[in-house]
């Protein structure tokens, strides 16, 4: 391999895979998908629908009898 090549290749690889990542990146920012699930809406501030009152708890007396031994 010639050292023109070499030196090519090696600055494409250093200089040229990160500057092609960072203008891929620079155009998903552009595009408009709405805003990001991160960002904070006025309806997340809605207080939660009332909930019907809960059942009430039947309770059970459990009675133990002993083994005849």
């Amino acid at each position: 391999m010639s050292p023109d090549l070499q030196i090519g290749l090696s600055f494409a690889l250093t200089f040229g895979v990160p500057a092609l990542l960072a203008v891929r990146e620079l155009l998903l920012l552009r595009r408009d998908d709405g805003p990001p699930d991160w960002i904070w809406r006025p309806e997340d501030m809605r207080p939660p629908d009332p909930s019907p009152m809960p059942a009430p708890v039947k309770v059970q007396t459990r009675v133990r009898e002993l083994e005849d031994a």
